[in-house]
């Protein structure tokens, strides 16, 4: 089991350092060009996007896991189809809504109509995002991660070929935007080519109802937590872009830039651990257990490091990126001590998954998106952006403190 985790897990975080330096130099050819309140006015568009990405998300894929046995190919077809109709119906929300966002031409605070007309190209960007996390759906389940990287960064080096191209156009804001819709039909395009290359079997999109509407049943105790999950975890932007100036999203943004590339090492941690825990689960729960202790440690431990990796890395961002994102560094440094805590809640939700209590994540996650919305709408509009970073650790705290409590609820 180590060593599949770590085959796996490994393949994710190579693929992470190749797409992650990849991100950076797309970072750093939109920051110089665009500067602190361009790039400020650049994140509000994803930050924007980046929800309805959730919403099409829904948990589909753990509990594909779970019943993905001999029929693996067919239920994928399905989710294929699901998520297809998600991504439609999501896309016209999202262009809609964006017509409605606030924006104070006086004060140049909200969502100007550059941002706007940059939601409506970007969401396009949830189709890609929909099909590309049910191929890894496929991926997790066979413990072929590489795949899955293969076409990552197939997928990167194609938006930051035309980042590159849109840097020397001086196609601006708007140019960066299609790069990204580009990239992510790239990245579509080899994943499932891979997965075709490893199963012999073209995905192409099933609408059975009976079988749609049991994986509905079950995914949605997990779909509504990863709304409410995000609500706490990218609210503050919004906050933020509705309060304060495009400056100060830009130097928040940047450094939330590396922070959520350092969430991903959590996150494909639990994402190789969590196919083989079910299967012990299943079939030898003393072994269960003691490969839960064993990576609860491992997890806490590479989440110091990291944490200490983060707060070095903080200094060179005026060196790396621009000298005007200074103020980027205290950003960082405070999002960094919340990294233990991200770690060890990737771990004890799955946990709740396995035990087939997923609705408790509907309790824990919506509490810490109301503590966190509280938060974050009182201090933002005072303190800024340290505000926004402190809500953050905060919040996971919270988080963490009560996917303990669940747990142990359902051992007594």
């Amino acid at each position: 089991m180590f060593k599949k985790v770590i085959f796996n897990t490994s393949a994710q975080i190579f693929g992470k350092v190749i797409t992650a330096s990849t991100t950076l130099l797309i970072t750093l050819l939109i920051g110089r060009t665009l500067g602190p309140s361009g790039y400020g006015e650049f994140t509000k568009i994803f930050v924007f996007i980046g929800y309805f990405y959730t919403f099409c998300d829904f948990g589909f894929n753990n509990i594909y896991i779970k019943l993905a046995q001999k029929n693996a190919i067919y239920l994928l077809r399905i989710i294929v189809g699901i998520r297809l109709i998600f991504a439609a119906v999501l896309f016209l929300t999202a262009v809609i809504i964006s017509f409605f966002l606030p924006y104070d031409p006086q004060l140049a605070i909200g969502f100007s109509p550059l941002v706007k007309t940059g939601i409506i190209i970007g969401s396009l960007t949830i189709f890609s995002q929909a099909l590309f996390t049910t191929a890894n759906a496929y991926f997790q389940k066979i413990l072929r991660y590489d795949l899955s990287t293969i076409a990552a960064i197939i997928g990167y080096s194609a938006i930051l070929a035309v980042t590159v191209i849109v840097t020397f156009t001086e196609a601006g804001i708007l140019g960066y935007v299609f790069s990204y819709v580009a990239g992510g039909v790239v990245l579509v395009a080899c994943a499932y080519f891979l997965i075709f290359k490893n199963s012999g079997k073209i995905i192409y999109p099933l609408f059975t109802k009976l079988v749609s509407q049991k994986l509905i049943r079950l995914s949605y105790p997990v779909g509504i937590a990863l709304v409410f999950n995000l609500i706490y975890f990218r609210i503050d932007v919004f906050i933020l872009a509705n309060f304060r100036s495009s400056y100060e999203v830009g130097l928040y943004g940047l450094a939330y830039q590396f922070f959520e590339a350092a969430l991903a090492v959590p996150i494909f941690f639990a994402n190789a651990i969590y196919p083989l825990l079910t299967k012990l689960y299943r079939n030898n729960k003393s072994e269960f257990n003691k490969q839960v202790r064993i990576w609860f440690l491992i997890l806490s431990l590479s989440s110091i490091l990291l944490a200490i990796l983060l707060i070095i890395v903080s200094y060179f961002i005026p060196i790396i990126i621009d000298p005007r994102f200074g103020g980027s560094i205290s950003a960082l440094q405070i999002l960094s001590l919340g990294m233990p805590f991200f770690f060890i809640s990737a771990l004890l939700w799955h946990l709740l998954i396995i035990y087939n209590r997923q609705k408790y994540l509907l309790f824990v996650y919506g509490v810490g998106a109301l503590v966190n919305l509280g938060a974050n709408w009182i201090f933002i509009p005072v303190f800024g952006y340290p505000a926004a970073a402190v809500t953050t650790v905060l919040s996971e705290g919270l988080i963490m403190i009560l996917l303990f409590l669940s747990l142990r609820n359902l051992k007594q």
